[in-house]
């Protein structure tokens, strides 16, 4: 009986072993359990279970989908008034790309904050999607410029331009609210106006800067009146494919310009952060003040101001915007 007994035990024991052995390498060959530890809480002595702490994200081959922060691979970096919102709202309807919801301003103004809290701005996105922020201030300092270079000396940079003699008048309906302000020709004479019409100055130092197959410049004319050829030429610039199609964009006769269709779900997604009328699409009433009525004279002597430095432009960045002539 006793020898019975104790063969029982033995048996009970090596039973339990085989079990335990079992446990701990289907446990050790599972990567799905292996990664998802469960975090605890403590309240006073009690332990309970809290979480289920997600894998950590990495751009290893298995957590590609993973999603997360990540730093921007292409900047929009100017001029302000040149239409750089109305490219990045369109630009945020393709799949594979991310858009900041906001300039963050980071290398000019919030630089001493540290490229930790530069990621934290971002929107989550996926290993094979681009984040891009727009800041049209970075593009006017040279300081600015280094800082972009000394970060990722192989981003992509955007830059979108503008009529200079139509980019005024905006500037100037953008500030009409304003107490005392004079009236335009007045205003047009006591404002730096050069700087606002030399864009050749600032892009200059980009091209010398980084290689000319990191710098896209874009004409503003051309993304309200074919923003899907503009689409294309930023799909290409970037190496992404080819997701924007023309009903993606429909004209508003009474906007005179571009707005979203809002039929498309990509649309219904992002309709909460565009600064877009749901109904419609349509940019805010922001887009589109009704600019100052200028005379003949003082529009050919706008005109003949930016001439001479849009023509070094366009042989640098070997395109021609069909501007304002003399």
């Amino acid at each position: 009986m006793e020898y019975r007994r104790l063969f029982n035990s033995k048996s009970l024991v090596v039973a339990a072993v085989v079990i335990l052995l079992v446990v701990l390498t289907t446990y050790n060959s599972s990567p799905e359990l292996h990664n998802h530890p469960v975090a605890y809480s403590r309240s006073g002595t009690d332990r309970q279970p809290d979480e289920v702490t997600l894998p950590t994200c990495s751009d290893s081959g298995e957590d590609k989908n993973c999603m997360k922060s990540r730093l921007p691979k292409c900047l929009i970096i100017g001029f302000a008034k040149c239409g750089t919102y109305s490219l990045i709202a369109f630009l945020a309807m393709h799949p594979d790309i991310v858009t900041a919801k906001r300039e963050i301003k980071f290398f000019n103004e919030n630089y001493d904050k540290g490229l930790d809290w530069y990621a934290k701005q971002m929107p989550p996105s996926g290993h094979s999607q681009i984040t891009i922020e727009k800041t049209p201030g970075y593009i006017l300092s040279k300081t600015t410029l280094d800082r972009i270079h000394e970060y990722n000396s192989s981003i992509k940079l955007i830059v979108i331009v503008r009529d200079p003699v139509i980019r005024l008048p905006s500037s100037y309906a953008h500030q009409e609210g304003k107490r005392n302000i004079p009236s335009f020709p007045k205003w047009f004479r006591s404002v730096n106006f050069t700087d606002r019409m030399n864009y050749f100055q600032y892009i200059s130092v980009v091209y010398k800067m980084f290689p000319k197959d990191q710098i896209l410049v874009l004409c503003e004319e051309q993304l309200e009146d074919n923003p899907l050829s503009v689409m294309r030429d930023v799909e290409t610039f970037l190496g992404i494919r080819q997701a924007f199609k023309e009903d993606h964009f429909i004209f508003n006769e009474d906007k005179g310009f571009y707005c979203f269709n809002t039929s498309y779900p990509r649309f219904r997604e992002l309709s909460d952060v565009l600064r877009v009328v749901p109904e419609t699409g349509c940019f805010s009433n922001a887009k589109g003040r009704v600019h100052p009525d200028i005379s003949p004279a003082l529009l050919r002597e706008m005109a003949s101001i930016a001439t001479k430095y849009n023509e070094p432009l366009f042989a640098l960045i070997g395109k021609r915007c069909n501007w304002t002539e003399p």
